[in-house]
């Protein structure tokens, strides 16, 4: 099934491990030239490298979606590499699992907020007038079950993710007419997660079907959501959990 989207330059920000760069590779699939934003560089030029290794073109580039300029910066230099941006997703995130609110430490509860919710935003913004000027874009946050059901221990994080729902409602709101469209992917447990070791079979449990899920799950459902086919979806939220979020006995 074409998705419409060879060609079209695609911004992954994470994309040097694990949900990123399954997000690199299934766009990549799909004839997007790749922009692979990291904190870790070597990181992204490796993703890079193995996208145009399978015949793919992709770039990588180092980014710390917490500084406004440096992602302005960042951004300038897709563009001037690879063209105007048509495609962010927007998957750069930390995850504390253990901080229950009468233990949170400032210092944890400010960095959960600066990668995970202001990181989305400085990226978005440094991509959404363009894709708004020339009438076509797709913008992908990576919220997370936590957001919607909360977690124990988990309380930085799951404001985080509530956050970009918000986020990402707005800004299709404010993209909707110029075909813009902003939608978040909210997953369950994707394997490997080792910072979900402790209580990683109790959670499975939880699963209607009794697994967790693989990255590429993620970015199948990213791909689409990116793509020609989902042209009139924007606001949603689409839970990739395997039933987690189901009612079971």
């Amino acid at each position: 099934m074409d998705l419409g989207i060879a060609g079209k330059v695609a911004l992954v920000t994470g994309g040097a491990r694990s949900l990123g760069k399954a997000d690199c590779l299934a766009l990549a699939a799909e004839g997007a030239r790749i922009a692979v934003l990291d904190l870790n560089g070597e990181g992204a030029e490796e993703t890079a490298k193995e996208i145009e290794g399978s015949g793919g073109s992709a770039r990588g580039y180092a980014c710390d979606v917490r500084d406004g300029a440096t992602v302005r910066d960042a951004v300038s230099r897709v563009e001037r590499d690879l063209g105007p941006v048509d495609i962010c997703v927007n998957n750069a995130g930390i995850i504390y699992t253990v901080a229950q609110l009468k233990d949170m430490r400032d210092e944890d509860w400010e960095l959960n907020l600066a990668i995970n919710l202001t990181g989305t935003y400085h990226v978005t913004r440094a991509v959404f007038a363009g894709m708004r000027e020339r009438r076509w874009g797709r913008i992908v946050v990576m919220a997370s079950i936590a957001g919607l059901m909360g977690g124990f221990g988990q309380t930085a994080y799951a404001t985080t993710k509530l956050g970009v729902i918000g986020f990402a409602k707005s800004v299709a709101l404010e993209g909707a007419r110029y075909n813009v469209t902003c939608n978040a992917i909210a997953p369950g447990i994707i394997a490997p997660n080792a910072t979900l070791s402790p209580l990683y079979e109790r959670m499975v449990k939880r699963v209607a079907m009794q697994h967790e899920g693989e990255p590429e799950d993620i970015a199948n459902a990213i791909a689409f959501l990116c793509s020609e086919r989902a042209r009139y979806i924007t606001g949603a939220v689409l839970t990739v959990t395997g039933g987690m979020d189901l009612f079971t006995f």
